[in-house]
């Protein structure tokens, strides 16, 4: 039999600080050519985890590590990072963090570089990683300009350049868009099956990696619970139920158009957008973008990484100033207005959560924006409170928000906005990094948002809760507003368009996920 590419013995980690271990007696052994899946809540130790076999840990983070971690052979306390690059390769939560170069073809040449191959096994191996994750004639990309689904598959791209014996992705899909998960699914099978690389990964959405995996393995607060063997996979095929909304079915809401049967009757839309146009550089990001929002509406924004949904919420914000077009907020021309008067009313949680963290702990970054923006703060420092509690973050009170997880950040910033009431709400894919439990718990927000008349913009990649907690969409294709409307049009609109990437799992099922893949 084959040595192991990882083997794990007795492992326990501490971080320097805490009182409790984020990881408690781990033993695991994945052999060449396996593909382990690892999943559990949100800061279980996942990503602590991908640290450890990768070196990283105990090299680069203060703590005390105890047991043993064996990669390739190798023992990683006496092996550093970079000396087991070319053994095991790394993809984290946050692909800003790994990228290090200015433009696309340097960062995928980079590992390469660095363990000295051939320039010519260099060049196919760059054209190689770049087409498996669709960023074929993106070379000469400046890497600030690409979008954060586009910066996730550069970072892919970068590690299988490496063609490492182990290859771990924590969260790969987190910001791509259905059809980049597909064409990162599809190369991650390929290696596994041609090349014999061991696969290890860290996933929530499990619905499209269980087919392709040979284990399960379940972590929660910081131990190995189950290791489960193909037949016993169907149990943690992910549903969800939403309170106040499950038992409505699609909502329950009408459609935008139904001004009667929304949550708050209004017959003027409160937000509106009129011929909105974008350029950066030579690209247009948006281009000539018209649509109004009444109160009570809950509207996702889709469409493929770079498609123009990001730059969208920083127009509506006043982060981006449009070329041209206007903004209306309230019958009020606002395109002229700053961040600072717009964000009394509209609340945005960027896509990557980093770019907002500035406190240094999570209970003053949760209060920040009440500070600054609540109409009444006694009220808000109380929902802060309240927030902190349900979105289960008040143990970290008084921890530092960037040790928090991916997850855990996503749900501050939410808190933080969530806390002073803005009439809308802009979220940049909310609920990556979330479990299934977090899950519904921002969902629930979003309803009761909602239900007070609240309108709510969410940039969103999963077509199931579109579905379920949707009244309308907007979909967009290389910066243009390609279909406005109800949800369940919208949906039969993307099937006629053959999209079928884009659509809820009752339309779209994990076999017909599969085939897709294996002709791709």
């Amino acid at each position: 039999m084959e040595e192991p590419v990882v083997k794990l013995e007795g492992l326990t980690f501490t971080y320097a600080g805490s009182e409790t271990p984020a990881l408690k007696d781990i033993n695991l052994t994945v052999r060449p050519g396996e593909f382990v899946t690892i999943t559990g809540p949100s800061g279980c130790g996942k990503s602590t985890l991908a640290f450890c076999l990768t070196g990283f840990i105990p090299h680069s983070f203060d703590g005390v590590m105890e047991g043993k971690v064996i990669v390739g052979g190798r023992d990683t306390r006496t092996c550093t990072p970079g000396e087991l690059a070319g053994i095991a390769g790394l993809v984290q939560q946050d692909p800003e963090s790994q990228l290090c170069t200015l433009n696309v073809l340097d960062e995928v040449a980079f590992g390469p570089e660095n363990i000295c191959l051939p320039p010519d096994e260099i060049k196919k191996r760059v054209k190689w990683a770049l087409s498996a994750v669709g960023l074929s004639g993106f070379t000469e990309r400046l890497v600030h300009t690409l979008s954060g689904g586009e910066k996730q598959r550069l970072a892919i791209a970068s590690v299988l350049a490496m063609r490492p014996q182990l290859l771990i992705l924590d969260e790969p899909t987190a910001n791509l868009d259905p059809r980049g998960c597909r064409e990162v699914l599809s190369v991650i099978k390929k290696l596994h099956q041609e090349h014999k690389t061991a696969i290890i990964v860290i996933e929530h959405r499990l619905q499209y990696l269980l087919p392709f995996s040979d284990r399960l393995v379940l972590i929660e607060e910081g131990r190995i619970t189950a290791d489960l063997q193909p037949q016993k996979f169907h149990h943690y095929y992910p549903t969800f139920k939403v309170k106040g909304v499950q038992e409505k079915g699609n909502a329950g809401l009408s459609s935008s158009h139904d001004v009667g049967e929304r949550s708050t009757i209004s017959e003027k839309p409160l937000l509106a957008v009129e011929d909105i146009t974008v350029k950066y550089e030579q690209k247009t990001a948006l281009d000539r973008i018209s649509f109004a929002l009444y109160p009570g509406e809950t509207v996702a924004v889709m469409g493929d990484n770079g498609s123009g949904k990001t730059t969208l919420l920083h127009v509506l914000l006043g982060i981006c100033k449009p070329d041209q077009g206007r903004v209306v907020f309230n019958s009020e021309d606002i395109t002229s207005t700053g961040v600072s008067w717009r964000a009394r009313d509209m609340g945005l949680t960027f896509q990557n959560p980093n770019h907002q963290l500035f406190e240094r702990t999570v209970i003053k970054e949760a209060r920040m924006h009440s500070h600054f923006l609540a109409a009444d703060l006694e009220q808000s420092l109380k929902r802060v409170e309240q927030l902190l509690e349900e979105f289960d973050l008040s143990s970290y009170r008084e921890q530092v928000p960037f040790a928090l997880s991916l997850g855990e950040k996503k749900r501050l910033t939410l808190i933080s906005v969530l806390a002073y009431q803005p009439r809308i709400l802009l979220l940049d894919e909310p609920l990556v990094g979330q479990d299934q439990e977090r899950l519904e718990l921002l969902l629930s927000a979003i309803f009761e948002h909602q239900r007070r008349g609240g309108i709510t913009i969410m940039v969103c990649h999963e077509p199931q809760v579109v579905k379920t907690c949707c009244t309308r969409v907007l979909f967009f294709e290389h910066g243009n507003l390609i279909f406005d409307g109800p949800t369940e049009e919208a949906f039969k609109e993307l099937a006629r368009r053959g999209k079928d990437e884009y659509l809820p799992q009752s339309c779209f099922t994990t076999e017909a996920f599969e085939g897709a893949m294996i002709g791709s």
